[in-house]
């Protein structure tokens, strides 16, 4: 409806009334030359339409009239229109009919050659008043003026700001409104189409409302104004228009739009306005010296932020005092802009009391500031277009939900993109946020088109990409800064080390392995006692320090293990020269023990050696031999160096047994071991495509090569920290929230399980008899492992120079000291532990290291690391829904994990799997969900399946680690898999 139409009808249904701001009467039709000259506009009679209602008395008073050349000059089509108010002194003067003018089109042009709204007279405000008003009318129109505000700039500065973050669509058709045709400035409204704001919002959401304010504003004669104590008839079919549509209360006279709610107030005839659900804005970030005053004084909290990936809106900083509760900041808006893993400022924030908080002891806080953005802000997902095919911005939605909704302006969209949206459904693109600004979603932009989703090569491109893991080989440049594979030891380099080819050395690895970093030894000394030797890759020798190869492989970090393939942190061609492989003297860093029978470490030394393996084993070899199965020397690899089977088994035979022993002193000490299973997939070797998989186990080949690796660690840890107390590169392991595990151990206590969780040791002789190698219950010891697990932090690298000495524990192994210096060719965190090592030894000088350096290294190492295992888990996920879609539909076991009000989650026992099935309407049945008021762990699942043919009505009760019969098959999208629960038999 237009402006003057609803004017009139506002008009026509009023009644006369005596409040200070009185109703605007319509005149009578008038000559205009007369109206203006009298500056004065005559009442028009409204023709009844077969109504014999009493016509009403009709006033009008002098106005300001809005003079300016554009309107004097607008188009015949327009009609003069003048909206009135009580004049100064209150008296009315009654208006006398004119004789109308000639010609019906010559009438509209004079009635609306005049388009104005009066201001309200100053003698109906007091002071205060006047102020008021006076920085409403600045704030609203711009400045104030002494004179009439026309319709058309009522419309421009109050209306259409309201929708300019709305559909394109809205603002085109609005173009051809009448008020805007006579605007004074219509580039204006071109202004508003092209503005930054209109382009980056989402259409069919809440508005956004720039520049609004949340306090009540009155609007002092507006359009709006009425005098009765009901809502204007005017207000509620004005605002039917389908260009407005907004929501009306006809009871509490309330109109929605969007995020703006206005309300009629009656006693001071006039609209409030309030912002709905608060702003969609971000709070400012404090600043660098407020931020360091409140981490002083202990009013913030430094942390790394933690997402829950299947509630975005939750997310969690870590307490200060372990035992207490996780910092919870709820909502998009108290995330203020930080994702995941970034290192972020928290403000502790108390619960409002009309909230609805389920948990009062749980602290609640917001970010404030982000110290270091971790996160690299880019993320995996597909482009789709508006609901309202808007051309300026298409929605790019990530498969992360911790990552918000983007909106990707038009320039950056793929090619003929708007005209075959259909073309792009199942593609994945890679997107960049680069503002974010509004809580309901961000503003970024296609970095590249990664393929088709569900292709194996494409999914596998685009966790890389989601991990921001670089697999770019390694270009000719640097070829040059490392030897060749024809490369032979030089003579001086030999005579510099300690020569160790007649040991009887050998490596144990995965079969197939390329990059083997480690060998062992053992020789019987005189004395009785053993010496043990661990042999580690002299990586440093070819890698030169401060390299641009040197910083390159510093920056890749680690090396990145997918079920298909790995991506090398070195060279290939470095790789190969480094890897022991066996029959070729190698250089080799050593750490050498002499050792009891019983295991007991008399002395240890450190040694730059040249080693020539002698055979390179299969864990596999190994197991056969200590399993002492008669076929194992048939299977025996090739033999080098002079040595044969008995030499290799005798050696393996000692070092099994000193592992054990070392392993199980270990454990007694204090260690903690919780495995979490892994699937391993036999590929076939055409397609690619997985044929078959098993569970990862681990052996005795696995524990022998694993206890002497920690043996190694932690002799280099004591040393170097030792030599180099303040660049050291070690190795902790920070204690779990004992709270989480406070909990875990009251919810696990009525279902027969008794934890102790008052260390890592005797957290570990708890767990025995329930995941222990006698247990049968492979199900809850899943489960159980799971739970166990989801307290516990993340292992980092650290310079010893930014840490405190408490800090330096490792709560797993139980170590005060702990360092990584057995995988050199896979991690770049050895290789400085390698440079230290040579330096104590006076091998080199003492690295002329910078503190702040070593902790940036030691940062992108953990990131790396993170970010690699990470692949490799959704590698591993793909490759079992890729088995599943193959064999569909897949019937297993599955242990129950959590039970919520309208899912489960259970771990597929046979894949190690974790999945959760939904009750919803497609339930054959009823389900109800009994929580426990104190222990989340005790609620269980009642169900009620029924009847079907020949089957009765069942009942079924599901709780934690109950085992119960899943299906697995392909859902519609192509990577997804559905999961549901097999009715009970």
């Amino acid at each position: 409806m237009s402006s003057h139409n609803s004017l009139r009808m506002d008009a026509a249904c009023s009644e006369p009334t005596t409040s200070v701001v009185s109703t605007s009467s319509v005149p009578q039709k008038t000559s205009s030359d007369k109206a203006i000259n009298e500056n004065k506009v005559d009442s028009p009679k409204r023709t009844p339409k077969k109504s014999k209602k009493k016509q009403r008395s009709e006033v009008t008073v002098p106005t300001m009239v809005f003079n300016n050349s554009s309107i004097n000059d607008v188009s015949n089509k327009c009609q003069n229109l003048q909206i009135e108010s009580d004049s100064d002194n209150g008296e009315t003067e009654q208006v006398t009919p004119t004789t109308p003018s000639k010609g019906k089109n010559a009438k509209k042009k004079e009635r609306l050659k005049k388009l104005e709204i009066p201001t309200v007279p100053v003698n109906n405000f007091n002071n205060t008043n006047r102020v008021q008003n006076s920085q409403y009318l600045f704030n609203y129109f711009g400045s104030p003026r002494n004179s009439t505000f026309s319709v058309h700039e009522y419309f421009t500065q109050q209306i259409t700001p309201l929708y300019a973050s709305t559909s394109s669509r809205y603002l085109e058709n609005l173009c051809h409104h009448p008020q805007y045709q006579y605007m004074q400035n219509i580039q204006h409204m071109r202004d508003i189409l092209q503005s930054p704001e209109h382009v980056a919002s989402v259409p069919i959401t809440p508005l956004i409302l720039s520049g609004q304010r949340s306090e009540p504003v009155c609007i002092p004669n507006s359009t709006f104004i009425h005098s009765e104590p009901s809502t204007p008839r005017f207000i509620e079919n004005a605002l039917q228009h389908p260009l407005l549509n907004p929501s009306f209360s006809r009871q509490t006279g309330t109109i929605q739009i969007g995020q703006l709610r206005l309300r009629h107030n009656s006693e001071n005839n006039c609209l409030t306005k309030t912002l709905v659900n608060g702003d969609k804005k971000f709070d400012a970030y404090l600043s660098g010296e407020d931020v360091e005053k409140g981490l002083k004084n202990n009013m913030l909290i430094e942390g790394v932020l933690r997402i829950n990936p299947k509630q975005y809106q939750h997310s969690y900083v870590s307490s200060q005092d372990r035992s207490q509760q996780d910092i919870l900041i709820e909502g998009i808006k108290n995330r203020n802009r930080a994702m995941e893993g970034d290192v972020v400022i928290v403000q502790l924030v108390e619960n409002e009391p009309e909230e609805n908080v389920t948990n009062p002891e749980q602290k609640r806080g917001k970010v404030v500031f982000i110290k270091e953005k971790v996160h690299t802000r880019t993320c995996i997902g597909s482009l789709k277009l508006m609901h309202d095919k808007n051309r300026q911005k298409a929605m790019f939605v990530p498969r992360d939900h911790r990552v918000p909704r983007i909106n990707i302006p038009f320039t950056s969209w793929p090619d003929n993109f708007y005209e075959d949206a259909k073309k792009y459904e199942n593609t994945l693109f890679v997107a960049k946020i680069i503002d974010w600004s509004d809580t309901r979603f961000a503003v970024g932009k296609i970095m590249g088109n990664i393929g088709k989703s569900g292709d194996m090569v494409t999914e596998t491109k685009a966790i890389l990409a989601e991990n921001d893991l670089d697999v770019t080989a390694f270009g000719s440049e640097y070829k040059d800064l490392y030897p060749q594979l024809d490369f032979t030891i030089p003579d001086e380099e030999i005579a510099k080390r300690e020569d160790c080819r007649m040991l009887c050395i050998f490596s144990i690895d995965p079969f197939n392995c390329r990059d083997i970093d480690d060998a062992v030894s053992c020789k019987e000394l005189e004395n009785g006692n053993y010496e043990i030797g661990v042999h580690i890759s002299d990586v440093t020798y070819f890698l030169n320090e401060n390299t641009p190869l040197d910083v390159k492989v510093a920056e890749k970090a680690t090396t990145i293990y997918l079920v298909e393939t790995a991506y090398h942190m070195l060279p290939d061609d470095l790789c190969m020269l480094c890897s022991l492989f066996p029959g070729v003297d190698k250089l080799a860093f050593s750490v050498f023990w002499e050792m009891t029978k019983d295991a007991k470490v008399i002395s240890y030394r450190f040694a730059r050696t040249v080693i020539n393996s002698c055979c390179q084993l299969a864990y596999e070899h190994a197991q056969d031999v200590l399993d002492d199965k008669e076929d194992a020397q048939i299977k025996f690899p090739e033999m080098y160096n002079g040595f044969d089977y008995k030499d290799v088994h005798k050696s393996i035979k000692i070092l099994g047994k000193l592992s054990n022993i070392l392993r199980t002193n270990r454990f007694e000490n204090g260690a903690l071991r919780i495995d979490q299973p892994k699937a391993s997939f036999k590929l076939n070797p055409t397609s690619g495509l997985p044929e078959s998989y098993c569970i990862y186990e681990s052996k005795e080949s696995h524990q022998l090569i694993e206890e002497f690796m920690l043996l190694a660690n932690m002799s280099v840890a004591t040393r170097i920290y030792s030599d180099h107390p303040k660049l050291a590169f070690l190795r902790s392991h920070p204690p779990p929230s004992k709270y989480m595990l406070m909990q875990l151990e009251k919810s696990l206590k009525p279902m027969g399980i008794k934890l102790d969780i008052e260390s890592a040791g005797h957290l570990h002789r708890s767990l025995l008899p329930y995941v222990g190698p006698d247990n049968t219950d492979k199900g809850r010891a899943m489960v159980l492992n799971l739970l166990c697990a989801k307290p516990m932090t993340r292992a980092k690298y650290f310079c010893a120079a930014a840490c405190d000495d408490d800090e330096f524990q490792h709560y797993a192994l139980n170590v005060p000291l702990y360092t990584h210096f057995t995988s050199p060719i896979r991690r770049y965190a050895d290789i400085m532990v390698h440079r230290l090592l040579a330096a104590s030894l006076n091998y080199r000088e003492t690295p002329a290291w910078q503190e702040d350096d070593v902790r940036m290294i030691a940062a992108q190492c953990n990131k790396q690391k993170y970010n690699a295992k990470k692949a490799g888990e959704m590698s591993t996920e793909l490759y079992t829904l890729k088995y599943i879609e193959l064999n569909s539909p897949i019937v297993t076991e599955g242990a129950v994990v959590d039970i919520r009000e309208k899912y489960i989650d259970v771990i597929i026992v046979s894949m190690g799997l974790n999945r959760r099935i939904f009750f919803n309407n497609d339930f054959p049945g009823e389900y109800k969900c009994i929580r426990h008021e104190e222990l989340a762990k005790l609620a269980r699942m009642e169900l009620k399946w029924k009847p079907v043919n020949e089957l009765p009505e069942t009942k079924q009760v599901i709780g934690v680690f109950s085992i119960i019969q899943v299906e697995m098959h392909k859902g519609d999208d192509m990577v997804k898999i559905e999961t549901k629960l097999v009715r009970p038999q």
